[in-house]
């Protein structure tokens, strides 16, 4: 049986079986079961659900050595020549998870910026760190 997909404000998250057969109040609820993303313009995924299609065989993947890795989670784009391999084929618009030892750190959309082809970073763990600094 598939998983319920629960809607709080503009978070998205999945009800396990348990979850499910309780009975719970909806109201003042702001967090429940296994969080998926959230909705801005489009819906933006989260750390779990990437976590999720790593685990994926056919998931579309970059990975990383160290340094560049850390690059990506301090909010940098990853520059071609710095992929160490790549899981399918490079392709200009597509969006690939960026991987570092074996984790998903993030995601983002392989395109040309300046002339120069990159991973554009749409999103890595970094994110809640600089997030919670800026409040």
């Amino acid at each position: 049986m598939d998983p319920e997909v629960l809607m709080i404000d503009s978070k998205r998250f999945t009800l396990n079986q348990e979850l499910k057969r309780r009975q719970f109040s909806r109201k003042g609820l702001v967090y429940a079961g296994t969080y998926l993303g959230w909705n801005k313009r489009l819906f933006e995924p989260g750390s779990p659900i990437l976590q999720m299609l790593a685990a994926e065989e056919n998931t579309r993947k970059v990975h990383l050595d160290r340094d560049t890795a850390w690059l990506f989670v301090c909010g940098r784009d990853v520059f071609e020549d710095n992929i160490e391999r790549v899981e399918s084929v490079l392709e200009l618009g597509g969006h690939y998870l960026v991987m570092f030892d074996g984790r998903c750190i993030g995601y983002g959309r392989f395109e040309t910026s300046a002339g120069i082809r990159v991973i554009r970073n749409l999103f890595d763990l970094g994110d809640f760190l600089r997030r919670e600094d800026s409040d």
